[in-house]
């Protein structure tokens, strides 16, 4: 069972705005911290809302980030997935 679960924009708009980059830099970056067995990465379906993408949606918070970019996973995983903070700036 998974502690959390990681949501990313497959759609249109986000992948072509990278977020397969941000998918697989997050994949990197559990394996990195020991997370990949806690953690469950997923692409899904467009989320509607094209111009704030790519989208990240994490569980079971609900925290939803906007406009994320591959340099920012790396925050997302030490703060957020570590430590339980979320990540203001990128917070829609």
């Amino acid at each position: 069972m998974f502690r959390s679960h990681v949501l990313i924009c497959g759609g249109t708009g986000c992948t072509s705005s990278n977020s397969p980059e941000i998918k697989k830099r997050m994949e990197e970056e559990l394996a990195a911290n020991g997370l990949e067995n806690e953690v469950k990465v997923v692409t899904t379906g467009c989320f509607g809302l094209c111009a704030l993408g790519p989208i990240m949606i994490i569980y079971p918070e609900g925290t939803f980030y906007s406009m994320v970019k591959p340099e920012d996973v790396p925050e997302i995983v030490s703060e957020h997935l570590l430590k339980g903070r979320v990540v203001d700036r990128l917070v829609y």
